[in-house]
Order: C-alpha cells, then structure tokens, then sequence
C-alpha cells in the first residue's frame, strides 16, 4: 500500500474509469466534483467490456470500448479507476491493469469529512457524506459508499465494498475483499475476515470468520465458502 493524504488527486493526468454501469457513472460525478473543486484532471472515458454500451455516452462522457483498448494506447498517460461494486471481480480487473503496468489514482469527493491522519491507499473511491474518524485506514481499490461511517482506530482492507450508511464502531477490522451491506453496523472492536459478506441491515456484534456470510440482528452465518472462492 502507498498511503498519503485522502483527495490527492493526479493533476493534468487523464481518467480512465473501468466500469460503466451505475457505479462508475456515480464515480464519474465524484471527478467531476473534484473539477468543479479546481483539480486539474479530465475524464478521457470509460472502459467495459460489454459491447453493448460501446460507443455510447454515460453521464455525457464516451464508454471507449472494452480493456483491450489499453493495449493500443500509452497507459503511462492515463491514471485509472475501478468503478466496480464486486469485490472479486474487482481484485480481477485490478490485477488485469496491473499487469499492463496502468497506474490508478483515488476518486475522493469533496463532500467526505476524512480526518488528517487517516491513511488512504491507492485506487480508493470515497462517495459523498461518508466519514473517515482519526486512526482509520483504508486499503487500496476499496469503495466507501454514500453516507458510510468508519470510527477511530478502524482498518479496512483492500479490494472492499461498504455499501451505503454503513456503520464501523471505533477498532474494527475487516479483511480484504469484504462486501459490507447497505445500512450494517459493525460494532466496536469487531473483526470480519477476508472476502466474507455482510448482509444489508445486519448489526455484527461478535467476530466473523473469514469466506463467510452473515446476517441479520444480531448477525448469523448462514454460508461459508471455501478459501479461494473470490478466484473461481
């Protein structure tokens, strides 16, 4: 992880967001908040890899075409975004640009309240009225939906998805590749291991182990997969 501070953005660079859906349109309006701010970026476009939306324009900005657009271009020009909600598909579209030697940046709104010494990694999305307390680190390519809340001293891991209004306490942990649900809490202290879920509306009040799912109030398992499910 390279950690520095939470709404650096690269300045007269190009944007490349992976992902023309929902997600990456809502990612789209978290850059273009940051133009508005006085960054220096612009967005060149999206890339996905349906060709049904090739060609076509999503919040006014072109879907190029698919990731084998990068092969034709020079990506030491471009810095990329993951605008991808999956947290295994994700890891797999990070690890393709990786290994065409593409750099990412960090897609921070302006309207997120992150404290000073929280540690942000690269390739982080952070929606608007999400808080980011004091202590708080936050792995690379993991995504910080709309009013989200992580408290002191908490740590999440890479490649993860805290859906909207979810709720950290202060000191906990989770792992990479975690899927966190819509309106779930998680309460002091509490760890949730790598690439597990938890469901929308669930309050995690004990540890959860690692490939599992679980929900409900208080939240139960009701899955567990086996190691190195994410990869298959």
């Amino acid at each position: 992880m390279r950690f520095g501070p939470a709404d650096q953005m690269e300045i007269t660079r190009d944007i490349i967001i992976i992902g023309a859906g929902g997600h990456g349109a809502e990612v789209s309006m978290i850059l273009q908040d940051r133009m508005r701010a006085g960054d220096k970026i612009r967005i060149a476009g999206f890339l996905d890899d349906n060709p049904g939306l090739h060609g076509k324009l999503i919040c006014g900005i072109p879907v190029l075409g698919g990731m084998r657009w990068c092969e034709d271009v020079d990506v030491s020009a471009l810095r990329v975004i993951c605008a991808i909600g999956s947290p295994p598909l994700c890891r797999q579209v990070v690890d393709r640009c990786l290994r065409l030697d593409m750099q990412f940046a960090n897609a921070v709104s302006p309207e997120a309240l992150i404290a000073r010494d929280a540690r942000i990694g690269t390739g982080v999305v952070i929606f608007p009225q999400v808080v980011v307390s004091t202590g708080v680190m936050i792995g690379d390519f993991s995504t910080l939906n709309t009013g989200v809340s992580v408290s002191h001293d908490s740590q999440v891991g890479r490649y993860c998805n805290l859906n909207p209004g979810a709720r950290l306490a202060g000191g906990v942990r989770i792992g990479d590749g975690c899927y966190i649900g819509m309106s779930s809490s998680i309460i002091q202290n509490c760890s949730v291991g790598e690439w597990s879920i938890v469901g929308a509306g669930a309050a995690v009040v004990r540890d959860v182990a690692a490939n599992t799912t679980v929900v409900g109030v208080p939240a139960r398992a009701i899955q567990t997969r086996e190691e190195g499910w994410h990869e298959r």
